[in-house]
């Protein structure tokens, strides 16, 4: 491997290192309603224009688009067809902390490893911290922390939630992770915090 690149990864520092009996307890799909998507994004749209209008309706079609059977679930619309939902897999955490991160010196050592989340990001930085559970305590700075090796960067990107792909900060995170692929550098730097704003430019974070 190369080198990584993250978007918003979900880290639990806390996390167990050894793996649950399986299966464990619960249901293996979640599923999401176009309201509780609404819902879930509204809580990080901190700035004016932070999504272009109209995205919320792309973005489930898509989701429709790529369930066929989620979309024939839900109530029914005036129109007498489901309302639909999207279905993603439920999830057992384990292996992934800050032990494991550390391990070896690989990551940021021969594998180079940037990390990118937006500033209001709620989902991949836990928001409030979930106290009662250290599995599902996410934290994504725990994990540029984490890691030992020196070829490590974490940016920070402006007025951009976890939904970053379709705000307006696309293609600035387009362009960053192309530069990251072809050099493996930011701002020819290799290590060490930034913030992006919504222009693109890179600055060391304060």
């Amino acid at each position: 491997m190369e080198s990584l690149f993250l978007l918003a990864p979900i880290f639990p520092p806390q996390g167990p290192s050894n793996p649950p009996t399986l299966p464990a307890p619960g249901f293996p799909t979640h599923v999401l309603t176009r309201t509780s998507l609404d819902q879930a994004w509204a809580k990080e749209l901190k700035c004016t224009d932070q999504r272009e209008p109209g995205m919320l309706d792309v973005v489930w079609s898509a989701l429709m688009d790529n369930d066929p059977i989620g979309r024939t679930w839900g109530k029914l619309l005036p129109s007498g067809v489901p309302s639909g939902v999207s279905r993603f897999r439920n999830f057992v955490t384990w292996g992934w902390n800050k032990t494991t991160a550390a391990q070896g010196g690989v990551l940021g050592g021969s594998v180079p490893v940037l990390i990118v989340h937006g500033e209001h990001d709620q989902t991949a930085n836990t928001t409030p911290p979930n106290t009662a559970n250290p599995a599902l305590d996410f934290h994504v700075p725990a994990l540029y922390d984490s890691i030992t090796g020196s070829h490590k960067l974490l940016v920070t990107v402006k007025c951009a939630g976890h939904s970053m792909p379709w705000e307006v900060q696309h293609k600035n995170l387009h362009n960053l992770s192309k530069h990251w692929l072809q050099h493996t550098k930011v701002d020819d730097k290799t290590e060490g915090r930034f913030e992006m704003d919504e222009n693109g430019n890179i600055s060391p974070a304060p």
